[in-house]
């Protein structure tokens, strides 16, 4: 009798510890309609190369692992989002030990900006998101800036699909 309660107790518990959560298909209001998104490839305001398509496949990326729109092509799609790469900007992170002025890490942030278009040509959500890496200064600075790119341009993909994807 024992035994029966306290197995009808634990399933009782683990039922209603998942009461009220959902998995996914909590969009946003004003997209309960969209299905399906496009990526563009990103266009890119700056100097560095290879940039647009690294962001691009970077929001592919973070738009698969959320799961909440499925990616098709443009003449297909409920909607479109097109990222533009505005600038890159790099400030100090840490003093080298013996040379306060001299840096030894730095910052890249990744200033990108997004919008979400349906068919109509309709702006559906827009916004600007920033990415953010650091990357250690070495002899070659150039190839230490660009190790950090793909992180940066990570980060910028998730906090922009988390915006689509909630709402907030």
């Amino acid at each position: 009798m024992l035994l029966r309660l306290l197995i009808l107790a634990t399933i009782a518990g683990l039922f209603s510890s998942c009461a009220g959560y959902h998995m996914g298909d909590k969009k946003p209001s004003n997209l309960k309609h969209v299905e399906t998104i496009a990526v563009t490839l990103s266009k890119n305001a700056t100097q560095e190369q290879r940039l647009a398509t690294l962001v691009t496949n970077s929001v592919v990326d973070a738009l698969t692992r959320d799961g909440t729109f499925q990616i098709k092509n443009t003449s297909i799609a409920d909607a479109q989002l097109h990222t533009k790469i505005e600038t890159i900007n790099y400030s100090k992170r840490r003093s080298a030990r013996f040379d306060s002025l001299r840096a030894s890490e730095m910052y890249m942030h990744l200033f990108v900006s997004w919008k979400l278009i349906d068919n109509q040509n309709k702006t559906l959500m827009s916004g600007n998101e920033r990415g953010r890496s650091y990357f250690t200064v070495a002899s070659n600075q150039q190839t230490s800036r660009n190790n950090a790119f793909p992180d940066a341009a990570k980060n910028a993909a998730e906090k922009i699909i988390q915006r689509i994807a909630n709402g907030f």
